[in-house]
């Protein structure tokens, strides 16, 4: 550097004293000028000149490349001149062991190259790669850290560089080397080669090339050694860089031979020397020793590029020799140890579940590592679980099946609750109707779902039903929501909730109260999203696998919930077009199964609704009955005596229209339904196949073409009066019951307006009232509709039927047959209808004529007699008021038709009779207002003899 003169000093006729041109003193903003030839001159002979010249120059250079009024010139006219100096400097510096000045000839190199651009930058890469291209490396420290810098910042940096194989070969000899820091920084600059595709295989397609292989083999061998030995995280740093992105470029399947080839060779090593490790096993025993220490690391950057070295090393060769080798070697065990460690941050965590995820393919070896480690993944578990589409969710959740598929009983009580609790909460954050999770998650929380309901030690968990309740809701929901296109994801979404259903079934008896809730919530979810989606199936073709995955669970609700919830819930499902619903879907997907399960779902139903196991008819006859509801009723129609199989159809048809009756569902038109029914009458004479009791069926025929005849009335729909005698010929002929199955109110209606059918209606009438007499309220459970008392009265009531008359007519028929318990039963009966509808005593009346109580008047009497007894014997502590109640119905049916006159007529004296009226009437009065159009108390007189003990009877 030279400063300006004075005003007396003329101006000098060169550049500089030692002659350079003026072109290479360049300006700087200070006012002074520096030569470039002089520093060149000077760093090109550093070897020879004192070191603290050379010292001064460098950083003379380095503020001076500081300066913009030096840069611009020096990148315009000289952006080469000082390079190959430098690389000079930096090399004497570096024999001569000067770190100092090697330090500042690496620093100013790398500014140079910054601040000049390509120009500099190449030939500084060129010229010290020829440098570290040949002989040893131990000096050359800060050599290979500048080219390390310079091919980290230049731009195409490889290309400068001349004998790529040599300096490769030369880099990856020198790994060898003791110093940790040498080695550190070879590795950064093979690193760097690596990534800048400067490898000698990186452009030769020939892997077959045997030096090659060599080297590379050599290459991960020594860098892998390095991992081993060495304690310093910047050396495991740069190393594991190295080798990480030899794995990513897929170096290791050439290295390695792979698959079957891999095998082979370890085999064929085996069997020349027992006692010698191959070489690929013993790599692959390296490459696990090396990584532990670095999965040890306090530096969670070590820690995590480890784990993705393992990863990658892994994904490059998925043969299953590598996988156990690390396992045999325990490294499973080090990535359970980082993870329990990484308090869930997020790097350490999704490389430490992607590493156990690849070991756990090889699941006999692994299993045993995760039961052991399975506590560390719940936490993990907790924390991926609150994060939406988390990397890693699906992995543990994988991870976590595969130890309860692999380790049966591995898990405690409160583990099972905490997993449960989780994946609840994982459904319940995406109940919005939106899948905030992949669907691998969704399908997996539901299959460690379904895994753990299986758990013997289940019902033990008190809160689990309310977990189940809601998991299982919460994905059905999800699935069958029409926000969103899930359909994939259904079968795991029903096969939670049917798991569901049969844990609430079963277990702990002790859990029953809440086990019915989360059994009503099943069931309110049916209905609310399984019949809904079954509704739309018929028209959007669903598939068939979700419709038997429905129909499965429907079947478990019908055959194995309590009778009442059973029944609700067939009612439910023959209300909701059942029957259409189903024909529609054998329609849909014609196969056996679906038929097969469809029907077995109608006979289940058939059995709730209808009782007496009329079911059974359906299910025997599955296989020959047709999908399609017009080929039922041509079946119907066709003669059966010959015919076992064409019978047994006809008897499930006949069942199934009979149920339709009462969900006002038809299969076909009404007059085609009638024509069915009568061919079918007149064909087969009212002969019934084996399998089932006559009369159940004669019952179900006569109730069924009661229904149709009474709908076909009010439509003026013409029948066949043969096919109508052949059927009353066989109700004469042959045992049938009104009692014995569910009936039609129409029905009812129908064949008491039949007067052909009197004698007998009124034996069916007369078990009615013998029935009603025991039992009070004859129905079923859970309100079957079987002919009741409610169902007369309405009869009654209408006065379209002769039941009014026919009772009077049995009550009279039974007073002559001197039947007690007959007459009670039927006078039972009347006073019931009288009670419940005080209007209905003008039907009795109008039934009952002088005439009809006249006849007979000793046995009038005698009852008369005989009821006076029983009142008078019925006042003490041990009568119940229901047989006070039949006493007065009897007596007042008696006082206002006739006794009293029996009696005059006979010339009895009527003292003791009216005397005992009379005590019933003033208490009765005392009591209840007279209605006169009734003609009776306008309050139910079993509530009066609820205080009759109290009153004085003459």
């Amino acid at each position: 550097m030279e400063a300006d003169g004075g005003e007396d000093t003329p101006p000098p006729p060169h550049a500089c004293g030692a002659g350079h041109r003026a072109s290479h003193l360049l300006p700087t903003s200070a006012g002074g000028r520096v030569c470039v030839s002089c520093a060149a001159v000077l760093l090109s002979s550093a070897s020879s000149a004192p070191s603290h010249h050379v010292s001064h120059a460098l950083a003379s250079l380095s503020l001076a490349l500081a300066d913009p009024a030096f840069l611009a010139p020096l990148r315009a006219a000289h952006p080469r001149l000082l390079a190959a100096p430098l690389v000079e400097a930096l090399t004497s510096a570096a024999a001569r062991r000067d770190a100092a000045l090697a330090i500042q000839a690496s620093d100013l190199a790398a500014d140079l190259a910054a601040a000049v651009g390509a120009p500099a930058a190449s030939e500084l890469v060129s010229r010290i790669a020829r440098v570290l291209s040949s002989g040893s490396l131990v000096k050359h420290l800060h050599t290979l850290h500048c080219l390390g810098v310079l091919l980290n910042s230049t731009k195409d940096a490889a290309a400068y560089i001349g004998d790529k194989n040599s300096l490769f070969l030369n880099l990856v000899n020198d790994l060898r080397l003791p110093s940790d820091e040498i080695r550190g920084e070879i590795l950064f600059v093979l690193y760097k080669l690596a990534l800048l595709n400067t490898t000698p295989w990186d452009d030769i397609c020939d892997i077959n090339n045997v030096d090659l292989l060599m080297i590379g083999r050599s290459l991960l061998q020594l860098s892998l050694e390095v991992l081993l030995k060495t304690q310093n995280n910047a050396v495991r740093l740069n190393c594991l860089a190295l080798l990480l992105t030899s794995a990513k470029k897929g170096s290791f399947d050439i290295l390695l031979p792979t698959g079957q080839s891999l095998i082979n060779s370890v085999e064929a090593e085996e069997h020349m020397q027992t006692d010698y490790v191959p070489l690929n096993a013993s790599l692959v025993i390296l490459f696990a020793d090396a990584v532990k220490g670095s999965l040890l690391s306090t530096n969670p950057e070590v820690q995590t590029g480890a784990l993705d070295l393992i990863f990658h090393f892994l994904s490059s060769d998925a043969n299953m020799l590598v996988l156990k080798t690390l396992i045999d070697e325990n490294v499973a065990d080090y990535v359970f140890e980082v993870l329990r460690l990484s308090g869930n941050k997020d790097p350490l965590v999704i490389s430490s579940v992607q590493v156990l995820s690849l070991l756990a393919n090889s699941e006999e070896r692994f299993k045993e590592k995760l039961a052991i480690a399975f506590s560390t993944l719940l936490p993990v578990l907790h924390y991926v679980s609150e994060i939406p589409f988390h990397p890693v969710q699906s992995q543990v959740l994988q991870l976590v099946w595969i130890c309860l598929v692999n380790c049966s009983g591995i898990l405690s009580l409160p583990q099972e609750e905490q997993i449960i609790c989780t994946l609840s909460a994982i459904l319940r954050r995406n109940g919005n109707g939106e899948l905030g999770m992949s669907s691998e998650t969704f399908a997996l929380v539901c299959s460690i779902f379904v895994d753990i309901l299986k758990s013997p030690s289940v019902h033990e968990i008190k809160n689990l039903p309310s977990f189940v309740e809601e998991a299982s809701k919460h994905a059905i929901s999800l699935t069958f929501s029409h926000e969103h296109d899930c359909f994939f994801l259904i079968p795991h979404s029903l096969l939670l909730l049917k798991e569901a259903l049969t844990f609430c079934l079963e277990g702990n008896r002790e859990q029953i109260p809440i086990k019915e809730v989360l059994e009503d919530s099943i069931i309110e979810t049916c209905r609310t999203y399984l019949l809904r989606w079954l509704e739309s199936a018929v028209v959007d073709g669903n598939d068939e696998e979700t419709l038997s995955g429905i129909l499965q669970i429907f079947l478990i609700i019908l055959s194995r919930t309590s009778d009442n919830k059973s029944f609700r819930f067939a009612e439910m499902l023959a209300s909701s077009s059942w029957f259409s619903l189903s024909f529609g879907f054998m329609g849909l997907f014609p196969t056996d199964h679906v038929k097969s399960v469809v029907y077995l779902t109608i006979s289940s139903i058939v059995d709730k609704v209808l009782g007496c196991n009329y079911g059974e008819t359906i299910r025997d006859a599955c296989i020959y009955l047709p999908p399609d509801p017009t080929e039922l009723m041509y079946l119907l129609g066709q003669c059966s005596l010959e015919d076992f199989n064409l019978a047994s159809c006809q008897c499930a048809i006949l069942v199934i229209l009979y149920v339709c009756s009462f969900y006002d569902e038809r299969l076909a038109s009404d007059n085609q339904i009638l024509a069915s029914v009568e061919q079918y009458i007149l064909l087969n004479g009212g002969k019934f196949p084996h399998g089932i009791s006559g009369s159940l069926m004669l019952t179900l025929l006569v109730n069924l073409y009661a229904f149709v005849r009474g709908i076909s009335f009010r439509c003026s729909i013409s029948h066949s009066s043969e096919a109508e005698k052949t059927l009353f010929h066989a109700m004469a002929c042959n045992e049938w019951d009104l009692l014995l199955i569910r009936v039609h109110l129409t029905a009812l209606k129908w064949l008491f307006q039949k007067e052909e059918l009197m004698e007998p209606l009124s034996f069916q009438l007369l078990n009615f009232c013998k029935t009603f007499c025991e039992d009070r309220i004859v129905t079923l459970s859970s309100s079957r509709q079987l002919m009741d008392i409610q169902m007369i009265v309405d009869l009654v009531f209408s006065g379209e039927t002769c039941i009014s008359s026919l009772l009077v007519c049995l009550l009279n028929d039974m007073v002559k047959e001197g039947a007690e318990d007959e007459v009670l039963s039927v006078a039972n009966v009347i006073t019931e209808i009288i009670v419940t509808l005080p209007c209905t005593s003008e039907q009795f009346t109008s039934c009952a004529s002088a005439a009809t109580f006249t006849h007979g008047n000793d046995e009038w009497l005698a009852l008369t007699m005989k009821l006076l007894d029983c009142l008078n014997s019925s006042l003490d502590c041990t009568s119940s008021d229901q047989e006070r109640k039949i006493l007065i119905g009897i007596f007042a049916r008696s006082l206002r038709k006739g006794a009293i006159f029996v009696s005059t007529q006979s010339g009895y004296s009527l003292w003791g009779i009216v005397d005992s009226y009379a005590s019933i009437g003033i208490f009765l009065s005392k009591k209840f207002a007279f209605d006169p159009r009734a003609h009776c108390f306008t309050m139910p007189v079993g509530i009066a003899y609820q205080h009759f003990r109290s009153e004085e009877l003459s």
